[in-house]
């Protein structure tokens, strides 16, 4: 059931536990199983249908581990699995072999060239690719034997074609596993194929490429400087069709690459509009204002944000209930919903100037009921602040559902919101947060809400119950007290009178860093006062 708030509140809050995409292969220490996801959206859900398909037979999920488990940690399979694996018949005896293979010597040889491999066969590069593709039409993740297969791949990448890297990035990404390692040898062997080829690659692969490593959160930023030299050689943005340059620049915006394009995103931007406002469809346009929201080109842009939402209301008020029930209806409806937050909380005085079929239809997408998801456990990062905030007393909602977003842990007595941010919602090797986490942040703060964020790196540095207390109560009184924290951390200070040489004392100078990510006291315990002593005979 939803509550609806005041303006000063957020939207609506529940209490209800709804579907949260825990961390990805790298994050067995928040206690997840399933991948990260990056955005309910259509162009990351495209992602799986360009994977090449391996020939395979229905395949039993038993058969599928198996099979995974002898690739991962041998490197060799079963004949049987090896011979479905590539889609070729399974010889079992040696009488079948010998009725399979040709006349005379060369039988003799292939049969016993099979008896002799009947227990296990080396795998080459295809197997592992055909491996990779199996676990992701069959959705395996199991992360330690994946990162495993990760390994044995990135040491073949160097041999490896265009076509298999293609199909090794469509593998990974589709089934939401993070590997970095992995991704940086493909990002090294493209760079190396494109350096020595006649001609530059086709559109469409340049957009799987791109839309693989954001789906990764990997900036590589060598690779998106290349892809952007090819797609001017191949002839610029009038070479890709409007889908794939609005593709592309869903992936440039998420990892806020745009200025490695330079100019080129106003002509993709161009290409992608080309049919006109009024022809693109409810998902095109809403994903176009998406992404100007996203890369905070709408704080400059204004009037042309306003001028799509205004093509986009007339198809909102038009489409019927069972269009909000299909697949793609919650995605889009939670991204209407988004754009509905931002005009009213980040452009309020835009927000003022829209139409009445503009705040119409944001009125009819903020009074559905969405789609429900299968409701999923609460990850280990989140349960566990939870429980301290409950030994701590303070009343709050784990999992609080409010308008598009799904925030972690909100207090019921004031206005603050807990950030479990683990691992998946920073970009891969760096601090830096991803950008659909910062623009919830600026919505978030705009409500009037103070964000405590408990980052990864320093939660799992703390080990001790205590110490993990006296963490989160030092970053709430943080949150509170910091003037600082009233704007989002992303956000260029605007007062003149601010720089960066306001705090000097605080992580300027190297030396006076602390040696760790995070320091607060240890507590001490008396190792002899923890049990009763001893009674004496006398």
């Amino acid at each position: 059931m939803m509550l609806r708030c005041s303006k000063r509140h957020l939207h609506s809050v529940s209490a209800a536990r709804v579907a949260r995409w825990p961390c990805g292969s790298y994050g067995r220490s928040c206690g997840s199983r399933a991948p990260a996801a990056i955005a309910t959206t259509g162009h990351w859900r495209r992602l799986a249908s360009t994977q090449a398909v391996a020939p395979q037979a229905d395949w039993d999920p038993s058969a599928v581990r198996a099979l995974l488990q002898q690739v991962a940690q041998d490197g060799k399979l079963e004949e049987p699995l090896y011979r479905q694996l590539r889609g070729e018949p399974i010889v079992t005896s040696g009488a079948a072999r010998a009725a399979v293979a040709q006349d005379g010597e060369q039988g003799v040889g292939q049969e016993e060239a099979g008896g002799a491999l009947s227990e296990s066969l080396e795998c080459g590069l295809p197997e592992l690719v055909l491996t990779a593709e199996v676990c992701s039409s069959q959705r395996l993740r199991d992360f330690i034997l994946l990162a495993a297969l990760a390994d044995r791949l990135a040491l073949r990448v160097p041999q490896a074609s265009q076509e298999q890297l293609l199909r090794i990035t469509a593998a990974y990404s589709s089934v939401g596993v993070l590997n970095m390692p992995l991704f940086h040898s493909i990002a090294g062997a493209l760079l190396s194929s494109w350096r020595g080829a006649a001609e530059p690659p086709p559109v469409a692969h340049m957009v799987q490429v791109a839309r693989a490593f954001s789906s990764q959160r990997f900036r590589h930023v060598e690779l998106f400087d290349a892809l952007a030299s090819q797609l001017e050689a191949r002839g610029g943005a009038e070479a890709a069709t409007p889908g794939e340059a609005l593709s592309l620049l869903h992936s440039l915006a998420f990892l806020r690459l745009g200025s490695e394009f330079g100019g080129q995103w106003a002509a993709l931007e161009a290409r992608a509009t080309s049919p006109g406002l009024d022809k693109m469809g409810l998902g095109p346009l809403s994903e176009l204002c998406y992404l100007l929201v996203l890369t905070r080109q709408s704080d400059d842009r204004q009037e042309d944000l306003c001028r799509m939402l205004e093509a986009l209301a007339g198809q909102v008020l038009g489409a019927d209930d069972a269009f909000w029930t299909s697949d793609a209806g919650p995605a889009l409806h939670n991204r209407l919903l988004l754009l509905r937050s931002v005009m009213r909380y980040l452009y309020r005085d835009a927000y003022r100037t829209l139409s009445a079929d503009v705040v119409q239809a944001f009125r009819r997408i903020h009074r559905m009921e969405p789609k429900r998801k299968v409701l999923k456990p609460t990850v280990n990062f989140t349960r566990k602040l939870s429980d301290l905030l409950r030994k701590m007393k303070v009343a709050h909602l784990a999992n609080a559902e409010s308008g598009p977003f799904i925030l972690d842990a909100v207090e019921r007595d004031r206005k603050l919101v807990y950030e479990c941010n683990h691992f998946d919602r920073y970009y891969a090797g760096t601090t830096d947060k991803i950008a659909t986490m910062c623009l919830q942040e600026r919505v978030v703060k705009a409500t009037g809400y103070r964000v405590v964020q408990i980052p990864h790196w320093q939660w799992n540095k703390i080990k001790h119950r205590k110490q993990r207390s006296e963490y989160l109560r030092m970053s709430r009184y943080y949150a509170i007290k910091d003037s600082r924290e009233l704007s989002p951390r992303d956000e260029v200070p605007k007062d003149v009178a601010l720089n960066e040489f306001d705090y000097l004392g605080e992580y300027f100078f190297k030396k006076e860093r602390p040696s760790s990510s995070w320091s607060w006291f240890q507590p001490r315990y008396d190792a002899t006062r923890r049990l009763p002593a001893a009674s004496t005979a006398t």
